[in-house]
């Protein structure tokens, strides 16, 4: 006997963070839920209404109509939740629905049964357990609105169905003292009898539960925007950084809160000609070739540890060692250079059977102290790494077209990979050459550098 409400306030669903998107996405789940209540409870309403006829023979045909009823109410609430016409009051309206067909089918009596007891013995069978089921069902629904409005109006319906009862002329509400105790378990035999105590007690207990369960499905339903907000969280971390990382900064609280200084390995990578290369394809070419390439420079820089700091286009900039230094880092930078390096040529192998233009990829990697964390405003934050190691990194790749090569390294970036014990390095630094102390473009000081690879 649940219903699901599936058009909630803004109030009950959104959350700092929680975007709009999120907030449909609880609407689908919930009207999901509402589909599966209504076949489960026609499943459940089935099976009692066979128990009925089990116990009671003939005289069961009464609560047909009854259990059609009840079957019917979440039915007609999800076809109006699907359409256009579905607003938040449904839930509350169908609800109460509920609650007064529950009171009913428990106090009205059945005209089959051959003997007809006073309405007074009604509240002996216990049938007020039935109003729990039906908050538990309501708890299901992730709102803390509904299940109050679940608890009064329960309480509502049940407090009407007694008073008509106590006030027919037959009924007796009162009992005698305890002084007479004879008199009082007379009176409390008689079937007329009639326990208002009792049906306070049944009140008071079924708005405590009320409570408890709405505080429960209140701490539920902010448990379910966090792991959401969790879980967006990490699906964002996951596009700039490696799985691994991206579990270690979930562990961190405020990773980048604190603007601080550190030295990290910066890696820029730029197709060569790109420029003229757009000049001779269709716009639809470049952006799915862009996209190629992005894809294949993610998982490359993430197989190595790095984070994806940005894209330029068709320029692309990773840093390594910025979430945590390692004495790796130098070499992370220059495993990837050249794993790029690698995955660029057998691309072009694929391209060229295409009939599609190959692509030319030049990087420059240094190593060096960098400033990283948030910069902006309150309204607009972005993670950045900035200083001159990133601009040195980013002359580096330029200086490729000058020196005719693919990849061009710091010395800064080799002395540190000489100094870890990392035994990857010698494998790494193999085939790249000296060169000739060069002035990059906006400093004046020299830089030492290697440099691998031929276009």
């Amino acid at each position: 006997m649940s219903t699901v409400e599936t058009n909630l306030d803004e109030d009950e669903v959104t959350a700092p963070g929680i975007p709009r998107r999120l907030v449909q996405a609880f609407h689908k789940a919930e009207l999901a839920g509402l589909k599966h209540a209504a076949i489960a409870r026609a499943i459940a309403l089935t099976i009692i209404l066979v128990w009925l006829f089990f116990l009671n023979g003939a005289s069961a045909w009464f609560y047909v109509p009854h259990f059609i009823i009840f079957a019917a109410i979440p039915a007609i609430h999800y076809a109006l939740a699907r359409g256009a016409y579905a607003r938040a009051w449904h839930s509350y309206l169908f609800f109460a629905l509920d609650a007064a067909l529950l009171t009913f089918t428990l106090l009205f009596p059945n005209p089959l049964f051959e003997l007809q007891w006073p309405l007074a013995t009604f509240f002996r069978f216990g049938n007020f357990v039935y109003f729990f089921i039906l908050l538990a069902l309501v708890s299901l629904t992730y709102s803390p609105r509904l299940m109050i409005w679940a608890g009064l109006i329960s309480v509502s319906c049940w407090a009407v169905g007694v008073r008509f009862i106590a006030e027919l002329p037959e009924t007796i509400t009162q009992i005698p003292s305890f002084s007479e105790p004879d008199a009082r378990l007379e009176r409390f035999l008689d079937p007329q009898y009639l326990s208002l105590n009792i049906r306070m007690q049944e009140a008071v207990v079924l708005l405590l539960v009320t409570g408890i369960l709405a505080l429960s499905v209140s701490r539920s339903r902010q448990l379910a925007i966090r792991v959401v907000v969790a879980a967006r969280e990490r699906t964002n971390l996951a596009r700039y950084f490696p799985l691994n990382i991206v579990d270690q900064l979930a562990e961190t609280d405020n990773p980048f809160g604190e603007v601080r200084s550190q030295s990290v390995a910066v890696l820029f990578a730029d197709i060569v000609d790109f420029t003229k290369m757009a000049e001779q394809v269709s716009p639809q070419e470049i952006v799915e070739m862009l996209r190629a390439y992005h894809k294949r420079t993610e998982r490359i820089v993430f197989e190595n540890n790095g984070t994806l700091d940005k894209y330029l286009g068709d320029g692309v900039m990773a840093t390594f060692g910025t979430t945590a230094e390692s004495p790796n880092d130098a070499g992370n930078a220059l495993a990837c250079a050249r794993e790029l390096i690698a995955e660029i040529a057998e691309w072009n192998q694929l391209r060229k059977a295409s009939g599609f233009p190959t692509v030319r990829l030049s990087i420059g990697v240094h190593y060096g102290p960098v400033v990283r964390g948030d910069i902006g405003t309150e309204r607009r934050l972005e993670y950045a790494v900035l200083g001159d190691t990133v601009n040195v990194a980013s002359r580096l790749e330029e200086l490729t077209r000058t020196l005719d090569c693919s990849i061009v390294a710091s010395n800064a970036l080799v002395s540190q990979m000489r100094s870890s014990d990392d035994p990857r390095n010698d494998a790494l630094l193999a085939d790249f050459t000296k060169r000739e102390p060069q002035r990059l473009r906006g400093r004046e000081a020299f830089t030492e550098l290697w440099s691998y690879g031929v276009p």
